[in-house]
């Protein structure tokens, strides 16, 4: 008797017919096994939503302190000087001001969630509720005061 493998996860198992080979998924399929949920069906919340964003918020703010740094050591005549190009530029205020706007939001929402991850760490705002109360705040305050800043 000869083995056949379908997949290279399969084992061989015995049967009264001789020996056959079947997958993971044939065996579970044959046993009428649930699939497992995956992604698809998965339905976003705020919390992670909010997570994910404090997160790529710190990275953008280490990216403007990396690009202030080195810009400082490679522009010629520093930052300062990159400035004053795009200001040569004339660019038409909707443009500077949604270029503003950008810069400004991921600080505002970054400094925010900042001071909701303090209050947690002294045991505040704990429930679900006050999470996702204060989620929603934090994200209001990072926009209004962005938009603020923008405005400068």
């Amino acid at each position: 008797m000869a083995l056949v493998y379908t997949s290279p996860l399969s084992a061989a198992v015995s049967n009264p017919s001789g020996i056959t080979c079947e997958s993971h998924d044939e065996k579970n399929k044959r046993l009428k096994r649930p699939m497992s949920p995956h992604l698809t069906i998965y339905e976003i919340q705020l919390t992670s939503v909010l997570s994910v964003t404090h997160r790529t918020t710190g990275i953008m703010l280490a990216s403007y302190a990396m690009f202030l740094g080195l810009g400082t050591l490679l522009i010629p005549g520093g930052i300062p000087c990159f400035i004053e190009t795009v200001d040569n530029l004339c660019l038409p205020l909707p443009v500077l001001y949604i270029g503003k706007l950008l810069l400004a939001l991921p600080a505002t929402y970054h400094t925010f969630n900042g001071m909701r991850h303090l209050a947690w760490d002294f045991g505040k705002f704990l429930t679900i509720k006050e999470v996702y109360s204060t989620g929603y705040l934090v994200s209001a305050l990072a926009v209004i005061s962005a938009l603020a800043l923008a405005a400068m």
